[in-house]
């Protein structure tokens, strides 16, 4: 039998956690065994900028970037995401007012949230079809031309009903409903804990785009907390449109038109899927699962990822191709450095088929 191990770097991944799952399945007629691993630990980033002033004219800003060992040059671009897109690994500190921020601190003691968006999944069977609703009625998941944008609801109706059945099985097969809360709220509680040995206090808040809880309710919540600043840390390393895009577009609806929101000085992590203690913790858990095989050095090392369509690349300019890319390619690199030379391979997935081109690749193992 061959043998492959299996590794998801495609968001959402987990924080301060690990998990695998052997599996066997077949291609081609020929029986392969995976093993599939996902995990993710990142909070330098908030502990960085706990220090700085988060307006957009604060001279400290291009420090912070030119720190970070950036892959590629800061590229701002026009995009769907919202005003601006910022290229791989930048740190944008502005107010989605557009405007200077004015310091809320000056009579109050500051307070620093930090707000951890995920896309959220249902918790119960019961709420797989209305989940899928609202994952589908996201215009950043089914771009529809201007035309025929009064069919987003609709339609998002019609794919829900006609996919709950199926998904309902898988998450079944799982116990029943989506562990995606209790992980992200173990992360959140692991931040925080995590920045206050560093002697940075923060409240820590956990957004979901597609299920409870809403990014919404959590918006409410740090206003109600009256928080001065916020840090906002998208659970996907890599940037796509159609996940840390459409949340930050979510975000940056609200803040707008809230006028105390509006003021509030924001730094958003786009994405870090170049920062080296990612990538570390992703060479330690393929090594880890290296080591269960009898013949480790003949073990084929498969990625997987998400695939979007190929208009938000061409068209939108959506990095998260090239990101992914990026991230392997430095993944495989610390692994060659620690003498592991195995094979590996990259595929995207799809699991919904809709009217869009896809970007995928072959498998060949």
């Amino acid at each position: 039998m061959s043998q492959a191990v299996g590794f998801g770097v495609a968001s959402p991944m987990k924080l301060s956690t690990s998990a695998s799952r052997h599996m066997s399945v077949k291609f081609n007629g020929l029986s392969r065994s995976f093993v599939c691993v996902s995990s993710q630990s990142e909070s330098q980033d908030i502990e960085k900028s706990r220090s700085l002033s988060f307006s957009p004219l604060d001279n400290k800003t291009n420090a912070v970037r030119s720190s970070q060992s950036f892959l590629c040059n800061p590229v701002e671009k026009r995009g769907a995401v919202g005003d601006r897109i910022y290229a791989a690994g930048t740190v944008a500190y502005d107010t989605f007012s557009g405007t200077a921020a004015e310091s809320q601190s000056n009579t109050a003691e500051e307070k620093i949230g930090v707000l951890l968006l995920n896309l959220g999944g249902p918790d119960t069977l019961n709420d797989v079809q209305p989940f899928l609703y609202n994952l589908f009625a996201d215009p950043d998941i089914i771009r529809l031309p201007r035309l025929f944008r009064f069919l987003q609801r609709p339609l998002a109706q019609l794919i829900s009903t006609l996919r709950a059945p199926k998904s309902k099985e898988g998450y079944a097969s799982i116990g029943g409903g989506s562990p995606l809360r209790k992980i992200t709220d173990e992360q959140a509680e692991s931040l925080k804990l995590a920045l206050e040995e560093k002697e940075v206090p923060v409240n820590v808040y956990v957004g979901m785009r597609y299920w409870y809880p809403f990014t919404e309710e959590a918006v409410e919540q740090i206003k109600k907390d009256k928080i001065t600043k916020l840090v906002v840390l998208p659970l996907y390393p890599q940037f796509s449109i159609s996940t840390t895009g459409s949340s930050v577009r979510v975000l940056q609806n609200m803040f707008r038109e809230d006028p105390y929101l509006s003021r509030m000085p924001v730094s958003i992590i786009k994405s870090w899927y170049q920062r080296e203690g990612y990538i570390q913790s992703m060479a330690d858990l393929i090594e880890k699962e290296l080591e269960t095989f009898t013949n480790p050095d003949e073990v084929m090392i498969f990625f997987s990822a998400h695939g979007v369509p190929v208009s938000y690349v061409t068209d939108a300019g959506d990095p998260y191709k090239d990101q992914m890319e990026e991230c392997i390619h430095l993944i495989m690199q610390e692994l060659k450095r620690r003498g592991v030379a195995n094979d590996h391979t990259l595929a995207y997935q799809v699991n919904c088929k809709t009217v869009f081109s896809y970007y995928s690749l072959e498998i060949h193992i």
